[in-house]
C-alpha cells in the first residue's frame, strides 16, 4: 500500500494527464462530428494532390452547341443517338457508357421508338459489340427498383447509374463524396462496365467498399482526379478529362484517334436539360454540368482501384488520446506562449500527417482529434490559472513573512553591531594601554598575547563595520555624495596607508598613475574599494612579491587596475567571487581572516557609481582587478547625491537584498510565469 501511494505521488501529474486524455477521448468518440469531418474531407480532397485523370476516358457532351445547331432540346430525339452510334462504330471505341435517360428521350418523341430509328440504334449497338466494344446504358431508379429503358433498348446491357448525395448520413449537405458499387446485390454501371472491360474481376468491389445496414447497398469513397479547383461536388470543371461535343461527332469533325480504343461516356450538359437521374445542386453556369465529370471520376476510381479507405475507429481513438495527452502535458509544463504554439503545432502536424495518408488513399478522421486539441487547451488553461493563482497567493504570504523576518534581521544586526562596537573598542583600548604602560614588566609571551588581542579586536571591528555597510546596502539607505576628486590622490593615500604593512610582509608596491582630470565620485566609498582591493592583494601575495597599481583614461571611463602575484583563482571561483559571504576554499584562504563581504560591497559601490568591476585570474598566476568609473555621470544623477536605490540590473547581478536572496532560495520560480 505504501509503495502504491509512493508511486501515485511520484507520477501524480502524469497519471492525471492520462486520465484526463482518456476521459476526453471517450466523450468525443461518442459524439457525432460528421458535418465537420465532411468539410475537412472536402478540404483534403480539393487542396491535396489528386491522381491524374485517365486519358482513355472521353466525355461526349450533349451541350448547348449541340442543341442549338440541331434546334432540339436535350437529351435529343432517338434518331440523333442512332446516327451517333453509326458514326462511331467504325472508330472502334473500347466502350460506350450511355448516361442519357432514354425514358425522357421516348417521352419527347415516342413515334421514333416505333420507327426505323430504334432498329438502327439496336443494329449499330450490336455491330459494335461484335467488334469488341462494350455498350452499356445507365438507368435511373426509384424506391420500387430500377427504371428500365423503353423497349427495345431494354434488351441492351444496362445498370443503375446514379450520383449519390450525402443527404441522410455523413455530411447531410447534398455533396457527392461516395458512390454505390452494388445495389440489391447487382453491380452499378461503373463497376459493371469495369468488370466487362476486364479491369475488375467479377465479384470484386472497389477499394474501401463498405455496407450500410439501413440499405441493401455497398458504397466506397471515390477520388476526384486532376486536382479540382473547388471542393468536390460544389462546382467542378470538366477539363480533367478529354471531351468532345456530340454535334462534332455527328458532323464528322473529330480526330478518329480521340475515339479509337477509348471509353466514351455520353451525357447531357445542356442548360436546357441538366437532369441525369438525380437532382443536383450544382451550378450549371460553369463550363459543364459536373455530374458527367463525377461519373468519370467514379469510373476512374473503379478502374484504377484508388478509392479511399477509412481507418478503423480504434485508430481514431488512439490519435485523439495521443493529441489530447500531448496538449495537456505541454500546456501544464511549459510557458503559456510555448503551450499555445505547441497546441497549434500539434494540430498542424496532425493535419499534415493525415493529408500524407490521404494522398495514399487512407482516410484518418480529423474531426475528433482536432476538437480534442482545442478542448484540451481550453480545459487545462483555466486549471493552470487556478493552480498558479494559488501558488502566487502562497508566495505572497511567504513574501510577507520574509519581509517581517528581514525587518527583524535588520533591526537585530543594527542593534548587535552598534552594541558590539563599544565593548570591542574598549577591549582594544585597554589592551593597547596595558601594552604601552607595562611592556617593560611583561615577558615576551604576554606581549605577544596582548598583540593578538589588539589584532583580533581590530579584525572584529572591521567585520562589524562590514556588517553595518551591508545593512545600509540592503536597506537602500546607503548615501552617496558626489564631488569632484582626483582619483590618483585617493590611490596615493591608500598606498601610503599600506606602506608599513608592505614593508613588514616584504611586498613591493609599484604604481603608474597617468595624470587625470577630477571626476564625480564619493571619496569615502571609493577609498574603501581601493583599500579592500589592496588589502586583498597584500593578504594573498607571497613574500617578496610585487603589487602593481595603474590608472589611466579608457574611452568614457577611468580605469584602475590592481595586479598581484598571489595564488590566483579558478574560473568557478571568479564567477562566485562577488557573491555575499563567499570565500574560496583552499589552504591559503583558510589561514587568512576575512568576512566574504569586501568584494561584494566593492562591486556594489562601483556599480552605484555607474561603473563596473572586472577580474582576470588564473590558478597560481595571480589576479588583476580592474575598476571602471565613468568620466561623466548620467544627467539624471543628482550632484548632491542621495540614498542609493536598487537600479534594474544592479539587483539582478548582485542579488543584493537578503529578502530577494531568501525568496529565491525558499520559493521556487512559478513555471510559465512570463
Amino acid at each position: 500500500m505504501v509503495k502504491l501511494q509512493s508511486f501515485f505521488y511520484r507520477f501524480e501529474r502524469t497519471l492525471l494527464i492520462l486520465a484526463a486524455a482518456a476521459g476526453l477521448t471517450a466523450l468525443l468518440m461518442n459524439l457525432n462530428f460528421n458535418l465537420l469531418e465532411a468539410n475537412l474531407y472536402d478540404l483534403r480532397m480539393s487542396k491535396g494532390s489528386q491522381p491524374k485523370a485517365d486519358s482513355q476516358i472521353v466525355l461526349i457532351t450533349l451541350d448547348d452547341k449541340t442543341t442549338k445547331d440541331l434546334d432540339e432540346l436535350a437529351p435529343l430525339p432517338l434518331d440523333y443517338h442512332a446516327r451517333f452510334l453509326e458514326a462511331i462504330e467504325h472508330l472502334e471505341p473500347k466502350a460506350v457508357g450511355y448516361l442519357v435517360d432514354f425514358n425522357q428521350v421516348s417521352q419527347s418523341k415516342p413515334e421514333l421508338f416505333q420507327s426505323e430509328w430504334s432498329t438502327r440504334f439496336m443494329q449499330a449497338a450490336t455491330r459494335m459489340e461484335n467488334r469488341g466494344s462494350v455498350i452499356m446504358l445507365g438507368t435511373n431508379f426509384d424506391v420500387t427498383g430500377e427504371v428500365l429503358p423503353p423497349y427495345p433498348l431494354s434488351s441492351l446491357p444496362h445498370a443503375i447509374a446514379v450520383i449519390h448525395k450525402d443527404g441522410n448520413v455523413f455530411g447531410l449537405d447534398r455533396v457527392t463524396r461516395r458512390a454505390m458499387s452494388y445495389l440489391n446485390g447487382r453491380p452499378v454501371l461503373h463497376l459493371d462496365l469495369a468488370q466487362r472491360l476486364g479491369f475488375v474481376p467479377y465479384g470484386d468491389e472497389p477499394r474501401g467498399s463498405y455496407g450500410l445496414s439501413s440499405a441493401d447497398a455497398r458504397y466506397f469513397f471515390f477520388r476526384y482526379h486532376g486536382n479540382p479547383a473547388m471542393p468536390p461536388g460544389r462546382e467542378l470543371k470538366m477539363s480533367s478529362y478529354p471531351h468532345i461535343s456530340f454535334i462534332d461527332i455527328l458532323q464528322g469533325n473529330v480526330d478518329p484517334a480521340k475515339i479509337r480504343g477509348k471509353i466514351l461516356l455520353v451525357g447531357t450538359v445542356s442548360k436546357d436539360n441538366a437532369t441525369d437521374f438525380a437532382y443536383t445542386p450544382f451550378s450549371i453556369e460553369s463550363f459543364t454540368d459536373p455530374k458527367l465529370v463525377v461519373h468519370a471520376d467514379i469510373l476512374d476510381s473503379v478502374i484504377h482501384d484508388d478509392g479511399v479507405i477509412r481507418v478503423a475507429p480504434w485508430i481514431n481513438s488512439i490519435s485523439t488520446f495521443i493529441l489530447s495527452g500531448f496538449v495537456f502535458w505541454f500546456v501544464l509544463n511549459t510557458t503559456p506562449l510555448y503551450g499555445l504554439f505547441a497546441t497549434f503545432g500539434f494540430a498542424i502536424f496532425f493535419m499534415l500527417v493525415a493529408q500524407i495518408f490521404f494522398q495514399n488513399g487512407i482516410w484518418i478522421r480529423e474531426s475528433q482529434p482536432l476538437v480534442a486539441v482545442i478542448v484540451s487547451y481550453y480545459i487545462v488553461v483555466p486549471y493552470r490559472l487556478i493552480r498558479e493563482y494559488k501558488k502566487r497567493w502562497d508566495y505572497q504570504r511567504k513574501n510577507e513573512l520574509l519581509t517581517q523576518v528581514e525587518e527583524l534581521k535588520t533591526n537585530f544586526l543594527n542593534l548587535v553591531t552598534h552594541d558590539l562596537k563599544t565593548p570591542v573598542a574598549r577591549i582594544q583600548g585597554l589592551a593597547e594601554v596595558i601594552l604601552r604602560k607595562s611592556s617593560d614588566h611583561l615577558n615576551g609571551d604576554d606581549v605577544e598575547q596582548l598583540s593578538h588581542i589588539i589584532s583580533s579586536t581590530d579584525e572584529l571591528n572591521r567585520f562589524i563595520s562590514s556588517i553595518l555597510e551591508l545593512s545600509k546596502v540592503e536597506s537602500n539607505h546607503l548615501h552617496i555624495r558626489f564631488e569632484s576628486k582626483d582619483i590618483n590622490q585617493l590611490i596615493e593615500k591608500s598606498l601610503e596607508s599600506f606602506s608599513a604593512q608592505a614593508r613588514a610582509r616584504k611586498v613591493e608596491i609599484r604604481s603608474n598613475l597617468e595624470p587625470l582630470f577630477p571626476i564625480k565620485i564619493d571619496a569615502t566609498l571609493i577609498s574603501k574599494v581601493l583599500n579592500n582591493l589592496i588589502d586583498n592583494a597584500m593578504k594573498y601575495s607571497p613574500t617578496n612579491a610585487e603589487i602593481f597599481i595603474e590608472s589611466r583614461e579608457s574611452g568614457e571611463f577611468i580605469e584602475i587596475s590592481i595586479r598581484d602575484q598571489g595564488i590566483g583563482m579558478t574560473p568557478e571561483e571568479c564567477e562566485n567571487l562577488f557573491t555575499r559571504f563567499y570565500r574560496a576554499k583552499n589552504d591559503t584562504t583558510a589561514k587568512v581572516a576575512g568576512t566574504g563581504l569586501g568584494l561584494y560591497l566593492t562591486r556594489y559601490f562601483i556599480e552605484a557609481h555607474y561603473g563596473r568591476v572586472e577580474v582576470v585570474s588564473a590558478k597560481g598566476e595571480g589576479s588583476t582587478f580592474k575598476i571602471f568609473l565613468p568620466i561623466e555621470l548620467p544627467k539624471e544623477v543628482s550632484p548632491t547625491g542621495g540614498d542609493v536605490e536598487m537600479r534594474p540590473g544592479l539587483t539582478k547581478r548582485l542579488k543584493l537584498t537578503w529578502k530577494s536572496q531568501a525568496v529565491a532560495d525558499a520559493v521556487p520560480a512559478v513555471k510559465g510565469e512570463e
